[in-house]
């Protein structure tokens, strides 16, 4: 149902109809072990062609069978997270930062909100840099899935005034 109503309101912001958007879901299960900096995500961004993220679903796991927490849903571990722009799937140095870098972990790995990057071609990459290391105890995934839709440009040229950096409190 999110998903209907997402598709609605882009419509009414900015005219295009649904039907015009392609929905896209992507993301990575990362080995998580130490404080490093780790790629959660990352969507190749076609020319002629915009990225529009509606939502973000990060989780720490542990897939070790033979533990008494496996497969039970964690937080994210603490730390900053940040989508930014970039030439490669695997990079952590941004062209440009789309969201604030400074941001607590929390608020860009778990949201419903829209972001909007531009048409390619580029990567769009979620980064999130880790402040402690893993348990000691266990195998430990960082799990992460983001909606979102392909829309043209024109969406973008439309919505992109009313946008803003993640609002970071200290």
């Amino acid at each position: 149902m999110l998903q209907l109503k997402d598709l609605v309101l882009i419509r009414d912001l900015t005219g295009v109809e649904a039907w015009q958007f392609k929905p896209v879901k992507f993301g990575y299960s990362v080995a998580y072990a130490a404080a490093a900096s780790y790629v959660l995500a990352a969507e190749v961004i076609a020319a002629n062609t915009a990225l529009l993220v509606t939502r973000v679903q990060c989780y720490l796991t542990n897939i070790d069978n033979t533990s008494s927490d496996y497969l039970l849903y964690r937080m994210p571990p603490e730390g900053t997270a940040q989508w930014i722009l970039s030439m490669d799937a695997a990079a952590t140095v941004n062209l440009t930062s789309v969201t604030n870098p400074g941001a607590p972990g929390h608020l860009p790995l778990d949201c419903d909100e829209i972001l909007l990057f531009p048409e390619g071609p580029i990567f769009a990459n979620l980064l999130f840099v880790a402040a402690a290391a893993a348990p000691a105890a266990g195998t430990w995934r960082i799990r992460t899935t983001v909606f979102g839709y392909f829309v043209g440009a024109e969406v973008y040229e439309t919505l992109t005034q009313n946008t803003d950096w993640i609002n970071v409190q200290q």
